[in-house]
Formats: C-alpha cells, structure tokens, sequence
C-alpha cells in the first residue's frame, strides 16, 4: 500500500527529493502530532497561511498519504469557503488520535530503500542512501519540505483524517443542496 502511494507521489511530484519522501513516510505514519501544541496558535498560523495563498489551479481537494491519512489541500479550501476553523479542528483531532509506530516507520524507510535499488523513485539509490544515513542519525525526527518541493509545489495542506474529511466533505455537500 505504502508503495503505491509513493508511487503516486512520485508522479504527481517529479521534483520529489529523499527528505520529501521520508517526509511522507513520517506524516503516513505519525500524522500531523508533531506540528500541533497549541490549538488556538495552530489555527492563527493556519488563518495567516490561508490568506496569503494564490489560486488552486486544478488542485485536487486531498491526496491519500496512506494509513488513513491524506493531505488537505488548503488552496481548494479558500476557493470553496471552508472555514479555517473547520479545517484545524480535524487537523487537531487528528493530531491527537494518530499516535505511530517507530518499527514500522523504520519498515517504511526500509521500503523506500528497496524502491530506490529497482528505480521506482525520481532520485538516485546512492543520493537516498545518503540521506538516510544523515536522517537515522538525528535520530528519525520530523523533517520539512525540500527546498526544491517548495520552489516547484508552494505546497499548503493539513494532514488529516482521510475518512473524517469525506465525511465532512459530503455534510457540506448535503447542506448546500438543502439550502
């Protein structure tokens, strides 16, 4: 499953370097815990990312990021009205339900690996090699978006819970074509 996800991910993002996939990997696994502290600040940070955002052009509403999770795409959100509070409390219960396993996020990685030996990422075996050696060594935290992602994706999301959003997503639905 895994697998197929970071296949995706390599399609849609071909600038994708190894810190972006571990990035993936880590969120697939731990969800979002680490980015929340405080409820109040999480949705004043996610307010001021809301307004400087541009326009969606084309991008989808949420992409599977595996286990459950996806990630919300913010830019879709603005274009269609969704309220930040809305957003940031199915960040926040998120955040507080996906606890993560460490041994099968090393499993992850070692996936990962073995994709990269038979070609099935955008970037070299030696290059995520690498990496990963760094990466364990600062002992597997949280890691950011590569500069080169940033650059080419500006990306602006939330992880969330997948089934939850559709949930949501399908209330919204139901109440505009109630009105």
């Amino acid at each position: 499953m895994i697998q197929d996800v970071l296949a995706a991910h390599f399609a849609q993002y071909p600038y994708m370097d190894p810190q972006d996939a571990v990035k993936l990997l880590y969120q697939a696994e731990f969800g979002p815990g680490h980015q929340v502290g405080d409820e109040k600040k999480s949705l004043a940070l996610l307010k001021a990312e809301m307004e400087g955002l541009a326009a969606a052009k084309g991008e989808r509403m949420y992409e599977s990021i595996g286990n459950g999770l996806c990630r919300w795409n913010l830019r879709p959100c603005a274009e269609k009205g969704i309220p930040a509070e809305d957003i940031n409390r199915l960040f926040v219960e998120t955040a507080r339900s996906v606890k993560g396993d460490k041994r099968r996020f090393l499993q992850s990685l070692h996936l990962l690996e073995q994709m990269a030996e038979e070609d099935e990422t955008p970037f070299d075996p030696v290059e995520l090699d690498v990496y990963l050696i760094r990466y364990r060594e600062k002992k597997c935290s949280a890691v950011h978006h590569s500069e080169a992602y940033r650059a080419a994706y500006q990306p602006a999301y939330r992880v969330v819970n997948q089934k939850k959003l559709k949930d949501y997503l399908a209330r919204r639905r139901e109440e505009a074509a109630n009105r």
